[in-house]
Parts: structure tokens; C-alpha cells; sequence
């Protein structure tokens, strides 16, 4: 996935690799994109090993055609309990909102 807008500081400094997040950090972030009327688009997961490295995983959140931002962060929601665990991290991904 790729696009981004510019993330607020306080979220910026609780990343833990660039913009992944644990699940409570995501879920905060995702109140933010719906407050501020930023696009969600998607998420992707990852997980991260005792020795530091971390695995993409293949699934993927991909809403980029959906058109209704309440049901994309919704759905958001859904994938990080279904995809939260010991180690998972998750990038949230959207637009900027129209000026």
C-alpha cells in the first residue's frame, strides 16, 4: 500500500518502525483518521520475533474502493481483533482529506 498524509507527533512518537502501531495505538489512529476526515484505505500486518526482525504478513486490509469512510474504519476495526496477537503490528494506511 503507499499512501500517506501527515501524522501527528504524539502518534509519530509512539510508533514503533515508521508508522506500524500495536493494536490500542491503531484503533487511536483510526479515531483520528475519522476525526479529522482523512481517508482510511487500509492496513497492513506484521510480526515481530524475539529477535528483533519483523515478518510481513500476506494479509492485508485493502479498502481503496470503498467509498464510505465510516464502513472502511469500521472494517478496520474488525481486522485488528482479528488479526491482533502476541507481536503483531499494524500500519494504517490513508489519504489526506480535500482541502
Amino acid at each position: 500500500m503507499g499512501m500517506h498524509s501527515k501524522i501527528p507527533t504524539e502518534f509519530a512518537a509512539r510508533a514503533e518502525r515508521r508508522r506500524w502501531f500495536n493494536r490500542a495505538d491503531a484503533e487511536q489512529l483510526l479515531d483520528w483518521l475519522e476525526e479529522d476526515g482523512h481517508r482510511f484505505v487500509g492496513m497492513d500486518v506484521a510480526e515481530k520475533h524475539g529477535d528483533e526482525n519483523w515478518t510481513l504478513l500476506p494479509d492485508q486490509l485493502d479498502l481503496s474502493r470503498q467509498t464510505d469512510n465510516f464502513e472502511a474504519v469500521r472494517r478496520g476495526r474488525d481486522f485488528l481483533r482479528e488479526y491482533d496477537g502476541e507481536g503483531r503490528m499494524f500500519e494504517p494506511v490513508w489519504q489526506e482529506r480535500a482541502q
